[in-house]
C-alpha cells in the first residue's frame, strides 16, 4: 500500500528496533491518517532487511515515504518516528 524506500545505513551497530513505538507529533500530522501503518510497515522493512538480516541496523534509519524523509532511532528504550526537522 505505501511505497517505503530505506536509504543505505552510515554505521551498523546491532540495533535491535524491537523497544516500545512512538512518533512525534510532526510525524503523526504528515503521515495521518495512515501514521500507525507507516510505522508499522516501516518497522517491519528494518527488522526484515536489517534486524533479520547478515547486515546489522544502525540505530538511526532514514526512511522516505510519498516523497518525505523521515528518521526512525532506537534509542535502547523506543523506537521513535520523527522528521529531521524536529530533531
Amino acid at each position: 500500500m505505501f511505497n517505503i524506500k530505506l536509504e543505505p545505513q552510515e554505521q551498523p551497530c546491532g540495533a535491535r528496533f524491537n523497544n516500545q513505538v512512538v512518533m512525534t507529533k510532526g510525524f503523526n500530522e504528515l503521515f495521518e491518517p495512515f501514521s500507525s501503518l507507516i510505522a508499522l510497515t516501516t518497522l517491519q522493512k528494518i527488522i526484515k532487511e536489517r534486524v533479520n538480516s547478515k547486515e546489522e541496523a544502525d540505530y538511526l534509519q532514514v526512511a522516505m515515504c510519498q516523497d518525505n524523509k523521515f528518521w526512525v532511532i532506537d534509542d535502547g528504550s523506543y523506537v521513535t518516528f520523527l522528521l529531521p526537522s524536529e530533531y
